[in-house]
């Protein structure tokens, strides 16, 4: 009997997408979507990845559409507060699209607290999510549901304020809007069914453990480098590594040794002025494809 395929809902385009997809073929999937093509059939772990739009991907999990889905953080929550009888969990975050959902304000509003907003309206994408916010804060405020363009909402009097997702901020400068509040932090999430079947939870724990494997490994790096020995604690001060560094004598000398070790890439550059003060030579940098427990 044949294995049933994996079903996974993606993105069809858009930031989200293109994450997934780097961090999919980097698990050797090597998914090359075209326009129109809404399911890529891939051999790699016998999976179907159904190309949608992210709002319908919670929906596409929950309804047994698809077995798990990689989704943001923000369309989830709006979801399961829309859809309470939900069936849904987060299996892993996924460490990008990271992004957040803010409340905002023009800057000659005169709101400036989250008390200033009884009373007006707010123009939001996630209505579910601001408006439980706003319960549990105790503002009374009117919610104005918009589909897209929500930071011109202040600018052409409908609303005072927004609730929107925030990555830099330059869109909220640029309309001239000030942050007032951060309601969640989010992120790519991969969800599934809390109710699925054994051999769906264990084809997606390995699915998982390779998604995993490159994460762990995106912002690290293997460093080599030279170093006398009695130098060798106060490098594992400033170059903490997963483990302890691997230490061994260079031929020839009396008290060189060669030092391997893997670091986060930020703490290496942070701290290589450190290294070459105590005497750390021939320092050689390596990616890292996937790193594993």
């Amino acid at each position: 009997m044949l294995e049933p395929r994996l079903r996974v809902a993606l993105q069809k385009s858009g930031k989200l997408s293109e994450g997934s997809l780097d961090l999919l073929n980097k698990c050797s999937f090597k998914l090359r979507p075209a326009k129109n093509h809404y399911l890529i059939q891939s051999k790699e772990m016998n999976t179907d990845f159904l190309m949608i739009r992210d709002d319908d991907i919670p929906g596409f999990v929950d309804s047994d559409a698809s077995d798990i889905g990689i989704v943001g953080e923000n369309g989830y929550f709006e979801y399961i507060l829309e859809n309470p009888e939900h069936n849904l969990t987060v299996i892993a975050k996924l460490g990008f699209a990271q992004c957040r959902l803010s409340i905002a304000a023009a800057h000659d509003s005169g709101i400036q607290k989250l008390a200033d907003l009884n009373g007006k309206t707010i123009a939001t994408s996630y209505p579910e999510t601001l408006r439980d916010f706003l319960a549990k804060n105790q503002i009374k405020a009117k919610i104005l549901v918009m589909h897209g363009s929500v930071e011109l909402a202040p600018k052409i009097a409908i609303a005072d304020a927004i609730c929107d997702l925030v990555s830099t901020g330059t869109t909220l400068k640029e309309n001239g809007l000030v942050e007032l509040h951060i309601i969640l932090e989010s992120e790519a999430v991969l969800i599934g069914r809390k109710t699925a079947a054994a051999d769906i939870s264990e084809r997606t724990n390995e699915l998982v453990f390779r998604l995993q494997s490159v994460i762990k490994a995106k912002d690290s790096k293997y460093i080599m480098l030279h170093i006398d020995k009695d130098n060798i604690d106060k490098l594992k001060e400033m170059l903490p590594g997963c483990e302890s560094p691997t230490v061994l004598h260079l031929h020839g000398t009396d008290n060189k040794v060669a030092v391997h070790v893997v670091s986060k890439e930020g703490v290496f550059w942070d701290t290589i002025a450190k290294l070459k003060s105590i005497g750390a030579s021939s320092i050689l940098v390596l990616p890292i494809e996937k790193m594993m427990d």
